[in-house]
């Protein structure tokens, strides 16, 4: 029945949607989540974040094209067609502060809750080479192909957090927007030139939705007095 410190430990799941820069090098992808914050007793909230950032849906493949046969193919180590897949991979950390507004909820720990934060996002093109005959995609030389990107990132949430009086149901869902200004960090691209525009600043979004569990690491409070 009233406001407490709360420390909580969240683990979710986001359905990802990229905007501006990042559109142009992947489509649709997931991430794992995982938050630890602390509510205090004034309804102000401070935590940090971690996502996991994965998917298959790569737009961009110039990186193979001086690899690639007339049949769209890459020929291994053993004259036939290899299998690879490209992923994307990445992570996205930072720190956040918001505040709870508990309307609309059981409790006054419950409610509609909004964040912003900063943090580092990071993305690459993974290549996946199942048979591991492709030398170009192996070792120290995937490294000319893999697009790896990162900078700062600014991160604004809002959504709905429901703590149950009995800390068995406990959830959260909401909508994240992201603005991440990046560069890639590689030193060399295989199809692009030392002094390529593309080496430069990019404007990377993200807009996702979120759910998750939330685990109260609190302690009750006694529904008993004694005298």
């Amino acid at each position: 029945d009233s406001s407490i410190n709360m420390p909580l430990l969240k683990l979710g799941y986001s359905a990802n949607f990229p905007g501006k820069d990042l559109k142009d090098r992947f489509g649709f992808t997931s991430s794992l989540n995982t938050r630890f914050e602390v509510k205090l007793k004034s309804q102000w909230i401070v935590g940090v974040k971690y996502d996991f950032l994965f998917g298959n849906n790569v737009s961009d493949s110039g990186m193979l094209e001086e690899l690639l046969t007339s049949s769209d193919g890459i020929i291994g180590l053993d004259g036939k067609f290899s299998t690879y897949e490209m992923l994307q991979r990445g992570h996205h950390i930072g720190i956040y502060i918001g505040r709870l507004l508990p309307y609309l909820s059981a409790n006054p720990n419950s409610g509609f809750i909004v964040t912003a934060g900063v943090g580092l996002l990071t993305h690459k093109v993974n290549f996946n080479n199942i048979n591991n005959d492709i030398v170009q995609l192996n070792g120290i030389y995937k490294a000319g192909y893999d697009r790896y990107t990162s900078g700062v990132s600014f991160t604004e949430f809002i959504g709905y957090r429901y703590m149950s009086n009995n800390k068995l149901m406990n959830f959260y869902c909401g909508i994240e927007f992201t603005q991440a200004f990046t560069k890639i960090r590689r030193d060399y691209q295989v199809d692009y030139e030392i002094n390529d525009l593309r080496f430069g600043m990019r404007n990377d979004n993200l807009f996702n939705i979120q759910i998750g569990w939330i685990l109260p690491i609190y302690k009750r409070v006694p529904k008993e007095f004694y005298y």
